[in-house]
C-alpha cells in the first residue's frame, strides 16, 4: 500500500550572509600595478600597512571594481593585519547580506587592493602604505536598494594605486608564473654580488700587500738608519783616537784637541776634492787631507822638563817624567790666565817649572 505519510523535502541550504574574517587582500612580494608599473612589497612593509589603518582615520570600504566616483559601499574594513603566511587580510564587517552571499556563491573570484603610496596627495598617513579600498571583481553588483555611496572627494583617486592579484575567494592556492624579468634582474643582481665580493676581496688583499711592503720599507729605513748611526759613531772615535795620538806625539797641543776632532766630524761628509800632485791626480776627503796634515807636522811642544839654565821654550826631552798631559794642559792654562801670556808661552813656563 502506498504510504500515507507527507513526503518530506530538504530545505534549500542557505549561504552566510555575512564575510568572514581573515580574507586575504594582498601579499609580500613584486607585483605589477594596473598601470603597469612594478612595486617590492617585504612583510615588513605589509607589517606598517596593518599598523597604519584605522578605520576613525579613514575607513576603507568594499566595492565591486575600482571607483573613481561615487559607488555603493557593500561593506567596510574593520581591521588589517598581516597573516603568518606573509598576506594582507582584512577583518569586513557591515556588509550587505546580497553582497556577502555573492562572494559565498563564487560569483566574485577575485580581490584587488587599491593603495595611497606613501606620497600620494589625499594619503592621511604620509610616508606609509594606506588602504584606500578593496575590489571585489567579476561579476555585475548586486542589485542592492538604499545602500549609501562612498564618499569619495573629487581628485581622491589621484596617485592611488590598484593590485589586481589572483587572490579567489575559491580555497585554492593560486601560483604565479616565473616572471623572465625577475630572473633576469636576479642572475644580474648575484653576478653583480660576486663581482662586488671579488673586487673586495682584491681590494684587501692589495690594502695588506701594500702594508707589509711598507712595514719592509720602514724596517729597512730604521735599520739603514741605525747602521749609519753607528757609523758615524765609530768614525768619531778614529777622530778622537787619532787626536789624542797627536797630542801625545806633541803635534797637536791638548787644548785643540775637542776642536780637532769637531771639524774632522764635520769634514768627515764633505765632498771629496781632487787635485795635481806631480803628474797625478790625487783624490781625497777634507777630513783625511787634515789628518794628513796634522799627522806630518813638526811636533810643537814635548811633555818633558827643561833642563835648568835653558830658557823656556827649549824642551829637553823626558824632563818632566812623571807628568800626565792633563796635569801639564791645567797648568798652562792656569799660567796663561795668570801672566796674561799665550798658550805656548805658558807650556814652556810649566814645564820648565816641572824640573824643580
Amino acid at each position: 500500500m502506498p504510504s500515507t505519510q507527507p513526503a518530506t523535502t530538504t530545505p534549500p541550504a542557505t549561504l552566510p550572509s555575512t564575510l568572514p574574517d581573515g580574507i586575504e587582500i594582498f601579499r609580500a612580494g613584486r607585483h605589477l600595478d594596473d598601470a603597469g608599473v612594478a612595486h617590492h612589497f617585504s612583510e615588513a612593509d605589509l607589517d606598517g600597512m596593518a599598523a597604519s589603518y584605522s578605520p576613525a582615520l579613514r575607513e576603507a570600504p568594499l566595492t565591486v571594481g575600482h571607483p573613481k566616483d561615487n559607488l555603493p559601499a557593500y561593506g567596510w574594513v574593520k581591521a588589517v593585519a598581516r597573516t603568518p603566511a606573509g598576506t594582507l587580510a582584512i577583518t569586513p564587517h557591515q556588509v550587505e547580506p546580497q553582497f556577502a552571499e555573492m562572494v559565498q556563491a563564487g560569483r566574485f573570484k577575485k580581490r584587488s587592493a587599491s593603495f595611497y603610496p606613501p606620497h600620494a596627495p589625499n594619503n592621511p598617513t604620509p610616508g606609509k602604505w594606506y588602504l584606500r579600498h578593496v575590489a571585489f571583481l567579476g561579476a555585475q553588483p548586486p542589485a542592492v536598494a538604499g545602500l549609501k555611496d562612498i564618499a569619495f572627494s573629487e581628485g581622491d583617486a589621484t596617485g592611488a594605486v590598484n593590485f589586481s592579484d589572483p587572490f579567489t575567494t575559491d580555497p585554492v592556492t593560486t601560483t604565479q608564473e616565473p616572471d623572465d624579468m625577475s630572473k633576469e634582474l636576479q642572475e644580474q643582481l648575484a653576478k653583480a654580488q660576486a663581482d662586488l665580493a671579488a673586487a673586495k676581496e682584491a681590494t684587501t688583499k692589495a690594502q695588506a700587500d701594500a702594508a707589509a711592503h711598507k712595514k719592509a720599507a720602514d724596517d729597512a729605513q730604521a735599520q739603514a738608519a741605525s747602521c749609519a748611526e753607528k757609523a758615524r759613531a765609530d768614525r768619531k772615535a778614529g777622530f778622537v783616537s787619532f787626536a789624542e795620538t797627536q797630542v801625545q806625539a806633541g803635534r797637536l797641543l791638548p787644548k785643540d784637541k775637542d776642536m780637532a776632532v769637531a771639524t774632522l766630524d764635520a769634514l768627515a761628509d764633505a765632498t771629496p776634492v781632487e787635485f795635481a800632485e806631480g803628474d797625478t791626480t790625487r783624490k781625497v776627503s777634507p777630513a783625511q787631507w787634515l789628518q794628513d796634515l796634522i799627522a806630518k807636522a813638526q811636533p810643537s811642544v814635548s811633555f818633558g822638563e827643561f833642563a835648568p839654565g835653558h830658557a823656556a821654550g827649549q824642551v829637553q826631552p823626558g824632563a818632566a817624567k812623571g807628568k800626565s798631559d792633563a796635569e801639564i794642559d791645567q797648568a798652562a792654562k792656569a799660567y796663561m790666565r795668570q801672566h796674561k801670556v799665550d798658550y805656548s808661552e805658558a807650556l814652556g813656563a810649566v814645564t820648565s817649572s816641572f824640573t824643580a
